[in-house]
């Protein structure tokens, strides 16, 4: 196995790393608007466009190029161990699949790696993890084997590896957040993401930073499945789904301009709006537990909150002013939730070697 002649012609190819260990780190993200319209079939058809930020959430990766054909993975978050011939990837436990894309794209026959995966939130968070960890590995492999990407070279080469070589359903907005970091402004067109990176005023991120909550429900989600059903009514023209997408790509550029003018508690009750256009998506979205969750948020004191994700579990984030943060974060505390600040990446992936 190796990686395609269109991608080799792409990559510089730099020197040989045996014996370098080389180490990635890539930012999950949170959407603020626009989530679903990075989906095919609509950005084929009508065009996506989606807001959001890297947080200080991270998905981890080391990668040493060998001197023989052999892998060894260590996945640290599910504790799992698998080493074999390169040859053998194929045959990788079905959960260490986020892994074998990547080592597939790379490896050579004759040299194999050892590469070792650690991630801050699990898949199913709605943050973007399984993505991101996608985004990590590669970049940790790359490094590895001495080759160069971009930033939309490495974007673009992690939405093949987890939509195309992998066969996973979903968008394209989690690989660019990874990559570039911070506020992004995503236009999807057909095949073409166009990145508009926001550069905002100190003041305007350091009260984000403080407004911001993010609120674990406590369960997690197999996104494929909402995301099979939201494809679903909008090619059928079910429901409200079709309005509902195009209403999220509105409130994507209404909230961009939003956080351009500092306009922030605007911005938090968009993120209301946002919410109810996102349920109208599809019936799977919205679950007891995050009803509840903005209801309580909402009678403390905040301005706005949505759905982290796909929805069906995860997290929920809360835009709650300075005047009733505190009361907020309590009152979903009572509820049995963990709550916790929200801390914003202006780095996106970043790549280093030792050894």
């Amino acid at each position: 196995m190796g990686i395609s002649e269109t991608n080799i012609s792409s990559f510089e190819h730099v020197t040989d790393r045996l014996g370098i260990t080389a180490f990635a780190r890539a930012p999950m993200r949170l959407s603020f608007a626009g989530g679903g319209t990075d989906v095919p079939p609509y950005p084929q058809r009508e065009g996506g466009a989606v807001l959001s930020v890297a947080v200080r959430r991270y998905a981890y990766a080391s990668a040493r190029v060998r001197d023989d054909d052999q892998f060894v993975i260590r996945s640290l978050d599910l504790g799992l161990v698998a080493e074999g011939p390169i040859g053998q990837l194929g045959e990788l436990d079905q959960r260490l699949h986020l892994l074998r894309g990547p080592i597939s794209r790379l490896a050579t026959d004759e040299r194999g790696i050892d590469l070792r995966v650690q991630s801050q939130a699990p898949p199913g968070s709605g943050l973007g993890a399984s993505s991101t960890i996608v985004v990590a590995v590669l970049g940790a492999l790359l490094l590895a084997y001495g080759r160069v990407a971009t930033p939309h070279q490495m974007a673009e080469m992690a939405v093949e590896v987890e939509r195309k070589d992998l066969g996973l359903t979903g968008g394209t907005q989690d690989h660019y957040a990874a990559v570039f970091g911070g506020f992004n402004f995503l236009e999807f067109q057909d095949s073409d993401v166009v990145v508009n990176q926001l550069k905002l005023p100190h003041a305007t991120v350091a009260t984000l930073e403080h407004n911001l909550l993010l609120c674990d429900l406590g369960s997690s989600r197999e996104s494929a499945i909402i995301i099979n059903d939201q494809t679903a009514r909008y090619e059928s023209a079910s429901g409200h789904t079709q309005s509902a997408l195009r209403r999220q790509r509105e409130l994507a550029v209404e909230m961009k301009q939003l956080l351009l003018a500092g306009e922030l508690e605007q911005f938090g009750r968009k993120l209301g709006e946002v919410w109810e256009s996102k349920r109208a998506i599809s019936p799977l979205i919205a679950t007891a537990e995050a009803d509840r969750a903005y209801e309580v948020a909402i009678g403390a004191g905040a301005l706005g909150g949505k759905i982290a994700g796909a929805g069906g579990g995860g997290f929920m984030l809360f835009y709650a002013p300075f005047e009733s943060r505190f009361e907020v974060a309590q009152a979903l505390r009572e509820l049995g939730h963990d709550v916790t600040d929200v801390a914003l990446d202006d780095d996106g992936l970043r790549s280093w070697s030792h050894g």
